[in-house]
């Protein structure tokens, strides 16, 4: 390595030594042509790259076997937003649509859906890539990030984990969880909940049982 920078600087001196101009050519096409006169020194170092910030923008889920049913909320870019609610525990489901806002923690939705009040006020208390913590009403709530990867079985089929990860919700009806895995047991459309243990998060997934 000390062999291949000192040979750099020979080539940055030899060419100084005849002209006092380097130029550079970017990949792009573009060229820039630097005073050599003016350099000082020559680093090389890697250019960190800003962490992605978290937004609500995307779908997220939160189910409870104990509370028998489970809620996936997706929230647009456009302000926008519709939950669909699966009570699954007593064969029914419901759905609302409207529009959100986001002032700081502070959550405001507007729902148009039968049955559902006019206006919802949450408080953010946690957002992250794949998990969304809400203060409501009705108490605490956290919602998970659904993936862009479906889940496909057919009736009867397990689907077990490796490594450590294990499915922590499934309804019960379409599927359930056992021994860690996950277990079709109709035909039909729901959504799990799995636990990645290399870096304990918790991800949702839309499950298609066919």
């Amino acid at each position: 390595m000390k062999q291949v920078v000192f040979l750099f600087f020979l080539a940055v001196g030899m060419a100084a030594y005849a002209q006092n101009d380097m130029r550079i050519h970017y990949k792009d096409g573009t060229q820039v042509d630097i005073d050599v006169t003016t350099i000082d020194s020559i680093t090389f170092g890697h250019k960190a790259v800003p962490a992605e910030q978290a937004t609500l923008t995307g779908t997220w889920l939160w189910g409870s076997q104990e509370k028998g049913y489970y809620e996936l909320l997706t929230m647009n870019a456009d302000k926008t937003y519709t939950g669909y609610d699966n009570y699954f525990t007593y064969g029914f489901n419901t759905m609302t649509y409207g529009f959100y806002a986001q002032y700081g923690t502070l959550l405001t939705l507007w729902s148009n859906g039968y049955g559902y009040q006019n206006r919802y006020t949450w408080f953010v208390t946690g957002l992250s890539a794949n998990a969304l913590s809400v203060m409501t009403q009705m108490g605490p709530f956290t919602y998970y990030r659904l993936q862009s990867e479906v889940i496909r079985l057919q009736v009867g089929q397990t689907l077990s984990c490796t490594d450590g990860d294990a499915f922590v919700f499934a309804d019960g009806v379409v599927a359930q969880v056992a021994d860690g895995g996950i277990t079709a047991l109709a035909s039909g459309t729901t959504y799990v909940q799995k636990l990645l243990s290399a870096t304990n998060r918790i991800v949702a997934y839309q499950l298609v049982v066919e």
